[in-house]
């Protein structure tokens, strides 16, 4: 009601000055029509100090939009007292939802404080209007800066660690909050925080730990408490997925598995059950192929973690004998630090074309890759990698990407990918067999959660096109295009669609693929 009344105030004031001045461009009153210089002076000081108080009788109200239009229409009135509101402008823009407005202002504050005080809010300012532009690195200076300043400041320590956490830094996080927490055990809300933080960092073990003596009614750790447990449930997916090739054949496949955690999501157990059939368009050949395999997942430490995949083959060529052959996958995970990632992997596997699988081809492959992600707004990854086939060949390749993100609701990233392989020989046994390939594309990819990221709806999609160099065939363009459309049943259960395009092909050369997939997920 104050504010209300306030506004109207503010209105009247200034539907009183303008037509006066206007009139005073139209003719010469009288000093009986209009009051003298020094009242109109007086009059519209007092207009711009209402529409001040005003502007933040709305502000105490949480009316943070209305108070940075009030702000801004007396700093329009009275641009000589600027300087003196610019640091309440700046927050209200900032709890108004119009961050990315209110940090010139704070740098303006921040370049030339009146008072330790007003330094101190433009630190904090800043921080929370990059934090909440989702840029934590650049947010992580100011709130390093505040501390420098006011050491004992509490909201601002658990701002630092929602920084760090955001921007991908999970154990500096953990360390900062662990730090913050042993002189200040009573805190909640940091706790939470640093629950959240170690899930991040994959220990949904340590995460439930910590939030043993929370409530699950405190705010933010009644959704951690629920995406814990579902972390820690059994998990049930069923995958169908169907292509089709511009070779002529045609590949259905059926695939469900069940996996079990134990030690608090720590480590998994699992088992996958495959079925794939091959078939060419006219029905003059086929295989079936079943690959029941057994996984594993264990968190060695904050630093490793190992998974494995292993099973037998059983391939089933129409007309032909059965084969059958073990298969395996798996990988090392090491981090380092937060910023570097290393991945060792080993795998044996079959190819998934009529003449290869008829000839019983696999390939024992091994591979290190690299990442490196220096912000969150950046990812390098390299990747070398060799192969032995059973056919005697053998294939050396090398990959290099970088991506950077442009937006971040809804996310957007563009990068560039290069890659390069060659093989020993041509053998002509069905798999794709040049001397030599290289390629560099340019990637787009993109996250969009229409209904907010709590909501039911999840859609993706993934854009690579550029050109290949295929010796001997030459020059070709090559695109994939992925569309992802996911949707929550209910918090356990999750359908997803997936439609993919693969193009490397001339009209009269190369290779193309349309894919159809549709995966129903269920925590138990």
């Amino acid at each position: 009601m104050i504010f209300l009344n306030y506004w109207v105030l503010a209105c009247c004031v200034t539907a009183t000055v303008y037509p006066l001045a206007a009139q005073s461009n139209q003719s010469a009153p009288t000093s009986s029509e209009v009051p003298s210089t020094a009242a109109s002076n007086t009059q519209l000081t007092q207009s711009v100090d209402d529409l001040v108080e005003a502007a933040r009788a709305a502000s105490r109200a949480d009316q943070n939009y209305a108070s940075t239009a009030l702000f801004a229409q007396a700093i329009n009135q009275a641009p000589e007292r600027r300087r003196e509101w610019l640091p309440e402008y700046a927050d209200q823009l900032l709890y108004s939802n119009q961050s990315t407005q209110a940090i010139p202002l704070y740098q303006e504050v921040l370049d030339a404080p009146r008072s330790q005080d007003e330094k101190r809010r433009s630190l904090n300012g800043l921080g929370n209007a990059y934090l909440w532009t989702d840029r934590p690195s650049q947010a992580r200076e100011f709130f390093e800066a505040l501390l420098r300043e006011d050491p004992n400041n509490q909201e601002v320590q658990r701002s630092l660690g929602r920084a760090l956490s955001w921007s991908g830094r999970q154990r500096e996080a953990i360390t900062h909050l662990q730090q913050y927490l042993r002189d200040h055990p009573e805190d909640q809300e940091a706790r939470v925080q640093l629950a959240q933080s170690q899930a991040w960092m994959g220990r949904q073990d340590f995460a439930v730990k910590t939030l043993e003596d929370i409530s699950a009614d405190r705010a933010g750790a009644r959704k951690l408490h629920a995406e814990l447990e579902r972390a820690i449930a059994p998990r049930t997916v069923v995958d169908a997925r169907q292509s089709s090739q511009s070779d002529q054949v045609n590949i259905r496949s059926l695939r469900l598995g069940h996996w079990l955690n134990f030690s608090n999501a720590r480590g998994a157990v699992g088992l996958q059950l495959e079925q794939t059939e091959y078939e060419r368009e006219d029905h003059s050949d086929s295989i079936q192929v079943s690959r029941p395999m057994l996984s594993g997942r264990y968190r060695l430490s904050d630093g490793f973690e190992i998974n494995t995949e292993i099973g037998r083959e059983r391939i089933s060529p129409r007309g032909s004998a059965v084969q059958e052959a073990n298969v395996y996958s798996s990988w090392l995970t090491w981090w380092p630090n937060d910023i570097v990632r290393f991945d060792l992997s080993s795998s044996r596997s079959s190819f998934d074309n009529l003449q290869s699988l008829r000839l019983g081809v696999t390939a024992n492959q091994n591979a290190l890759s690299i990442d490196f992600t220096p912000s969150e707004r950046q990812r390098y990854n390299a990747k070398i990698e060799s192969a032995n086939y059973s056919d005697g060949n053998a294939r050396l390749g090398n990959q290099l990407q970088a991506e950077y993100r442009f937006f971040s609701r809804p996310e957007v990233w563009v990068g560039v990918k290069h890659t390069r392989f060659a093989f020993d020989q041509q053998t002509n046994n069905g798999y794709f067999n040049p001397l030599s390939f290289h390629a560099t594309q340019l990637t787009l990819r993109s996250n969009w959660h229409p209904d907010g990221p709590d909501g039911r709806w999840d859609l993706a999609s993934n854009l690579a096109i550029g050109s290949e160099h295929v010796q001997p065939d030459g020059n070709k363009p090559t695109s994939d295009l992925s569309l992802r459309a996911a949707y929550k049943l209910d918090a356990e259960t999750r359908l997803e669609l997936r439609l993919q395009r693969f193009s490397s092909r001339t009209q009269t050369l190369g290779f193309s693929r349309r894919a159809l997939e549709l995966t129903l997920a269920r925590t138990w």
